[in-house]
């Protein structure tokens, strides 16, 4: 579209806005080029050149800052995209990127994301838990003290303490972990 511009400047500045937000894009597949197809529309409406006037790099830049980052208008987008994808194939790495997304995204879903990035969170530590249990053993499972208390993870000082699970904390962690995991997937699948 860079062919409606006469000034080599404003067409410059249009190519580098638009390379980045195809960037951005990329993973939304048609909705993203129907996003891109609006968002040249109203920049081009709100410089004009619909009406035929010419268009200065100064106008443009006025336009696009009015506009915003392109990172700044997707950002809801992508994490609505992320997760929906995410919900449907249960991969972690593309839940990671929508949650990141809607955290940074603000909004009324900071909270939703928030909680479901807890959560994921809680997953990682019973992951973490099993596969440092072989390394660590006297440090890490679910540890009785004689005073009655109770202490599950990593624990620094298992002295007086009963290890109760022994062996069996790491398939304990593991199904607790894939547990949580699905139950915030399902979840973050009807959130959507």
């Amino acid at each position: 579209m860079t062919h409606r511009f006469d000034d080599p400047a404003t067409c410059q500045m249009w190519d580098s806005y638009f390379a980045e937000l195809d960037q951005l894009i990329a993973p939304l597949g048609e909705d993203g080029r129907e996003l891109r197809d609006d968002l040249e529309q109203h920049l081009l409406e709100g410089l004009g050149l619909a009406a035929g006037r010419a268009s200065t790099p100064a106008q443009l830049r006025d336009a696009l800052a009015k506009l915003g980052q392109p990172m700044d208008i997707l950002r809801p987008v992508l994490a609505e995209s992320y997760l929906s994808q995410g919900a449907q194939n249960f991969n972690p790495i593309t839940i990671g990127k929508g949650l990141i997304h809607t955290l940074l995204a603000g909004g009324s879903r900071v909270l939703a994301g928030f909680a479901f990035a807890i959560g994921y969170l809680f997953i990682a530590v019973f992951v973490a838990l099993a596969l440092a249990k072989p390394f660590w053993d006297e440090h890490v499972g679910l540890f009785r003290y004689p005073d009655g208390r109770i202490a599950a993870g990593f624990v620094s000082h298992r002295a007086a303490g009963e290890e109760l699970l022994g062996w069996w904390s790491i398939p304990v962690a593991l199904a607790l972990a894939a547990f949580i995991y699905i139950l915030l997937t399902k979840g973050l699948k009807r959130l959507l």
